[in-house]
């Protein structure tokens, strides 16, 4: 039987690494991000965004970095890109997820807490790793400032919170602390392959 399994984490926790082993595997690993890059083609998409955030739109094409500005200083402004964005994303994942023939099938999944969707997959790998070296890494990965880093943290899912555990433990969630190094990571990587 095909177990469907979300691979999560707060921004700058490994998840791309993650998958990438995972890949490199040999299984076949879906991505959200990518996914959402084919949905922000789409004419009707960007319709949608343009009649709520006009600026985040330019020649008929969406500005990414204008449109995260716009969401990520304001929460209600990202509660709408995502209650929008999201249902598109996971519709498009669960379609190509069952359409793979393999027992294991990965899916990178950023805000898989925040939109309420670790139900829809059979196990969730979630990767934690210390703050400060999150924002070391990001800083030269994405070029951002603290407060830029510091806001889009806020954002996430805080998965050390009491309820943060209890929905852990609710989602038969396997989690992973990644504070070693690459070979670390994929020890514990393959250590959960084992179980799985």
């Amino acid at each position: 039987m095909k177990k469907k399994i979300a691979i999560t984490g707060g921004i700058g926790s490994g998840k791309s690494v993650a998958a990438r082993y995972l890949a490199d595997l040999g299984y076949p690993v879906f991505s959200c991000d990518e996914i959402y890059k084919e949905i922000i083609a789409s004419p009707a998409y960007i319709e949608k965004i343009e009649h709520r955030f006009p600026k985040a739109v330019k020649n008929k094409r969406i500005d990414r970095k204008a449109l995260a500005q716009a969401v990520f200083n304001s929460k209600e402004n990202l509660q709408f890109l995502n209650s929008v964005s999201h249902p598109l994303i996971m519709e498009c994942l669960l379609k190509k997820m069952e359409k793979v023939n393999s027992d294991l099938v990965f899916a990178e999944v950023p805000l898989l807490f925040e939109g309420d969707f670790e139900n829809l997959f059979d196990k969730v790998l979630v990767l934690l790793r210390d703050e400060e070296k999150r924002k070391k890494d990001l800083v030269l990965r994405d070029n951002l400032s603290e407060k830029e880093i510091d806001s889009r943290m806020q954002s996430q899912f805080c998965y050390t919170s009491n309820e943060g555990r209890l929905r852990l433990k609710n989602c038969n969630a396997c989690v992973i602390e990644n504070n070693g190094n690459l070979h670390d990571l994929k020890n514990k990587i393959d250590q959960f392959l084992t179980v799985t």
